[in-house]
């Protein structure tokens, strides 16, 4: 069935079933119609070689890329160049459309009014009053934190005895400095004695010696309240000063007049002559300000917004010994008495001199319980008080000398009239004692210097 045992057909030959016809083994085509197909139309064969297998096909075109991907990521890493950055587009500020809000780094944080304050109470812890001052946003965008207030102790300070201080004692800083816009100062009291006239109560500064009542001031429920462009430089409070009597009046103690001063602009005669300014214009430089006003305030008088330490009319003393400097007028003569230099004079060209004396303070007693303990008779004197170089001072009754005390030591700055009834240099000696400051370094040992040079710091 299957053709086993069958008797094989000798090779080229091919068996032929029964009933069919014999099979053609090969067509016999002559020679001269063989016909040759066109190269361009024949299959390429290439020639034999050695046949390379799929694997390792696949595994080196694999590796190839990965390589390829390798180079191409380090490439990109390190040797790429840096993408050039957009150029800055400047905004048309012609265009009506609004500008971009800044970004959360480059905006600025607004600042808006701020409160400064400071709260007294009395030794039983009891609130007796306080001092508010409210910053417009502009000025605390300039100072912001830089303006305070700061609770003075009465005991510290001794006060003018024409006045009584209600509800605390202030102070505000910065000092001297005029704002942009004027603060708000409200001045509260706890309580007011039922004795008490309201119109003996009002708000005030302490300039020099004598409480200064504030311009322009409002009652409030709480007290006071008013404008301020510029912060004084002496404590606040609120005072009760009662009105004196005619009786007490007289018994007010008279000071010496100033001496002659033609053009009536404060300045004496004398001191128009030491300045070289004029006696008959109390503006002599034409700058619209006063004569007066400019040296008061630390400028020359003859030449528009030139200080007096540039403009050369005076010059600074220096005593380190003591530790104190003092600028007095340059033409006059600074001199100490001997080399201990405890004793320094400044001369003028008339009778009249300046004077600092040293006295030896070794218990440190305040100034005006030692001013107090020189003689009974000023027990029961008022004092006017003053603040020189941050340190408590007073003055004696004729206002022509200055006390103060600072490690140990006091400091006595005389104005000396000698025998004449009036004074030359009023504006002179309060450029004279205003210009003190502490803080010059004392040697080891006292200089050994002769006494006609002892006391010129030139």
């Amino acid at each position: 069935m299957f053709g086993f045992g069958k008797k094989k057909s000798p090779a080229g030959e091919v068996p032929q079933k029964a009933g069919e016809a014999p099979a053609v083994l090969g067509v016999q085509i002559p020679d001269d119609t063989f016909t040759v197909m066109p190269r361009e139309y024949l299959p390429e064969v290439s020639a034999p070689g050695r046949t390379i297998p799929k694997k390792v096909l696949v595994l080196g075109g694999g590796a190839f890329a990965a390589l390829a991907g390798l180079f191409a990521a380090l490439y990109a890493v390190f040797l790429s160049p840096a993408p050039e950055a957009a150029p800055a587009v400047r905004p048309n500020v012609s265009q009506s459309a609004p500008a971009a809000a800044p970004s959360e780094i480059d905006r600025v944080p607004e600042v808006s009014e701020t409160v400064a304050s400071g709260q007294a109470f009395d030794l039983n812890n009891l609130l007796v009053g306080s001092l508010t001052i409210t910053i417009p946003a502009t000025v605390a965008q300039q100072y912001g934190a830089g303006i305070g207030v700061t609770v003075l102790s009465e005991g510290d300070l001794a006060l003018p005895g024409d006045g009584t201080v209600l509800g605390g004692l202030y102070s505000a800083y910065p000092a001297g400095i005029t704002f942009e816009e004027p603060l708000s100062l409200e001045l509260s009291v706890a309580s007011i004695p039922e004795s008490y006239q309201r119109s003996d109560i009002f708000p005030a500064y302490l300039r020099g010696v004598q409480w200064e009542e504030f311009p322009d001031y409002q009652v409030t429920l709480a007290g006071f309240s008013t404008a301020l462009e510029k912060i004084p430089s002496g404590p606040i409070a609120v005072i009760w000063q009662p009105k004196a009597t005619e009786a007490e009046s007289e018994l007010s103690f008279t000071r010496l007049v100033p001496s002659a001063d033609t053009d009536a602009d404060g300045l004496t005669d004398a001191e128009e002559t030491l300045f070289g300014t004029s006696s008959a214009s109390a503006d002599s430089d034409g700058d619209s300000y006063l004569d007066l006003e400019e040296i008061t305030n630390g400028y020359s008088p003859l030449a528009a917004g030139v200080r007096l330490s540039e403009a050369g009319l005076f010059a600074t003393y220096t005593n380190a010994t003591y530790g104190y400097r003092i600028d007095y007028p340059s033409s006059w003569l600074a001199d100490s008495l001997d080399q201990t230099n405890k004793q320094v004079l400044f001369i003028s060209d008339s009778e009249e001199f300046f004077e600092i004396l040293i006295v030896e303070n070794p218990l440190n007693t305040p100034i005006a319980d030692w001013f107090r303990g020189q003689s009974p008779s000023l027990a029961n004197v008022e004092l006017e008080v003053f603040v020189l170089d941050g340190h408590p001072s007073v003055w004696s009754p004729d206002g022509l000398t200055l006390y103060t005390a600072s490690d140990g030591i006091i400091y006595i700055i005389t104005y000396n009239s000698g025998t004449r009834d009036d004074i030359s240099w009023p504006n002179v000696f309060e450029h004279f004692y205003a210009s003190f400051a502490f803080g010059v370094n004392a040697p080891a040992a006292a200089p050994d210097i002769p006494a006609e040079q002892a006391g010129d710091g030139r």
